[in-house]
């Protein structure tokens, strides 16, 4: 049993559910937010979440920016809507020598 992000802080389990039902919340959670227009939305979500919040985002007319997966199969998303530019941010790095 995992715990699901419904929103910023805010998680919750659902015991003796099975997995496809957790990966509905949390879809239907992503999906909450970009129907009430949430400029920017920053999600940690399965891995599996991604492929089926893509089609989803462009509908609501954001953009999916991240999707990789760490060794636990989640991943971290951001999502832009389409009226907001992402804002690049410089990262400094060491100089080799």
């Amino acid at each position: 049993m995992r715990q699901i992000e419904v929103l910023d802080g805010v998680r919750v389990r659902f015991p003796g559910r099975d997995d496809e039902f957790d990966l509905g919340v949390e879809i239907g959670a992503a999906v909450v937010l970009m129907a009430l227009g949430e400029p920017v939305i920053e999600r940690r979500v399965r891995a599996e979440c991604v492929e089926q919040l893509r089609p989803l985002a462009e509908r609501f007319g954001y953009r999916l920016v991240g999707g990789e997966s760490d060794e636990q199969a989640e991943a971290e998303i951001t999502l832009f809507h389409a009226s907001r530019r992402p804002q690049l941010k410089l990262v400094p790095t060491q100089a080799k020598g």
